[in-house]
């Protein structure tokens, strides 16, 4: 019987650079590969980055392409989050985000699992998001994962975070 070894994040760090087109990031011990984002995902993550600019007004900051320290085994690199202003200021320019962002925008690919997108919206919870946003772009529905519940949101509905009010329709209109 195999048995595999689990990166620690540290040791995750000393590997060399990737140069066969495809990104990865750590979850649980893993590497978890994926190809570079088509034209559709990019779409929807900066659509929702422009969607979400109100949460400045309520002191979060908006961010996609970084990674995220989740433990000793994961670091994970969210589609786009939002995160407490002074928060994000506070981390330095070569480091990581240790923790969860506050919203974490995870834009399901092709090439995803489900199973390991509910893996990531899990993992993200446990360590201090307060909501995970697994968005569907062929489905046009958005998985909404709180600490105690999970929800599907359809066209015609609307989502929320701290009050910004999101109808799931304006994240697809023109796509």
């Amino acid at each position: 019987m195999a048995t595999s070894v689990l990166l620690s994040v540290e040791e995750y760090l000393q590997l060399e650079p990737r140069e066969d087109g495809l990104d990865d990031e750590l979850i649980q011990g893993e590497i978890v590969l994926s190809p570079s984002a088509k034209p559709l995902h990019a779409k929807v993550v900066a659509r929702l980055f422009e969607i979400l600019k109100p949460l400045e007004a309520l002191g979060y900051a908006r961010a996609t392409d970084f990674g995220c320290i989740l433990g000793k085994h994961s670091l994970p690199g969210p589609d786009l989050a939002a995160i407490r202003a002074e928060r994000w200021r506070s981390v330095g320019e070569d480091d990581y985000l240790v923790g969860s962002p506050e919203l974490v925008v995870e834009v399901f690919s092709p090439s995803n699992r489900k199973a390991l997108m509910a893996q990531k919206a899990a993992l993200y919870l446990q360590h201090g998001a307060e909501a995970v946003w697994v968005v569907y772009p062929k489905q046009r529905t958005l998985m909404v994962h709180e600490a105690e519940s999970q929800t599907e949101a359809r066209c015609g509905e609307t989502v929320s975070f701290h009050g910004v009010v999101i109808p799931v329709t304006s994240i697809f209109e023109g796509l």
